[in-house]
């Protein structure tokens, strides 16, 4: 599934780099509020959220940014820099309205600290597959990533392959179709410098102080981001409640059905689950 026609992307020029974000427009149908996306490293709307921006289009107003490489004076890539990448496209298309934020991996670390800093505009958080710090595990996978692209290995989009998708999902899919998946990643610069981030993150500050009211959602079978760091943003966010799916780091492309209920119920009715709560399975 895309992205309708009737959403064309549209362009905003943010520090002079041209962002480009999607609008569903306005529902006059829904009382909720807009409901704002972040795709995760090396992601757009269309490629991580081509089934999940249509499916809660038809609930509420979204709005999704497709994350650009910034110009900057070092080579090095920062959480700010793209927080105001998102908060730009945010205050010219909704501005001074509250909203419900959204994050999926590296997007989810980027939500947590816009909703640490803008409490004020940040009513509602979600955190799909997100982490706190960046642990040895992950470094290490990172370094592993760092070398195959090093030597412009053709096994490093098998390896991103590998790494996103779930046992169980891939042992009911032919290596045929895995490999034709792994064929679509493109790597770029953006990316390294998104590789390089991910390496060193560390929000521990800014997860303590997020005010809005949040649901976490860990991936059972995620090797990128193994769902202890979820249940870490869940234990210290003060008005959290927790779901699981039952899938890898790629949960928008093995379970979007599932994951689009679990925003859907909570987009309806974010205060349905008292915070510190564990939302029972959908599935099992």
């Amino acid at each position: 599934m895309q992205i309708s026609t009737e959403n064309e992307p549209k362009k905003l020029t943010v520090n002079d780099v041209e962002i480009t974000y999607f609008d569903s427009g306005k529902q006059d149908i829904s009382d909720r509020l807009p409901l704002v996306m972040i795709h995760g490293t090396g992601g757009r709307t269309d490629s991580h959220f081509g089934y999940l921006f249509p499916l809660a289009a038809q609930r509420q107003r979204v709005i999704s940014i497709d994350l650009a490489q910034p110009k900057l004076k070092s080579e090095s890539l920062s959480l700010e820099h793209l927080s105001a990448q998102v908060m730009a496209v945010v205050n010219h298309v909704i501005p001074d309205e509250k909203i419900t934020l959204l994050g999926y991996s590296l997007g989810s670390v980027i939500a947590a600290s816009i909703a640490s800093a803008f409490p004020k505009t940040v009513e509602n958080l979600i955190l799909i597959a997100g982490w706190m710090k960046t642990d040895t595990h992950q470094v290490m996978r990172n370094q592993v990533w760092k070398e195959l692209r090093k030597e412009n290995s053709e096994a490093i989009k098998k390896y991103m392959t590998f790494c996103a998708f779930s046992a169980p999902f891939m042992s009911n899919k032919p290596i045929e179709e895995m490999l034709a998946a792994a064929e679509m990643i493109e790597i770029n610069e953006f990316v390294d410098m998104q590789m390089t981030l991910n390496a060193d993150i560390d929000i521990t500050e800014q997860a303590l102080d997020i005010q809005a009211t949040t649901l976490v959602i860990g991936c059972t079978f995620d090797q990128m981001v193994p769902k202890h760091h979820s249940k870490q943003l869940y234990s210290v966010i003060k008005d959290a409640r927790y779901a699981e799916v039952a899938s890898g780091h790629a949960v928008v492309f093995e379970r979007p059905a599932e994951l689009v209920q679990l925003i859907d119920n909570f987009t309806q009715n974010p205060q349905k689950h008292e915070a510190g709560e564990i939302i029972p399975a959908l599935r099992p």
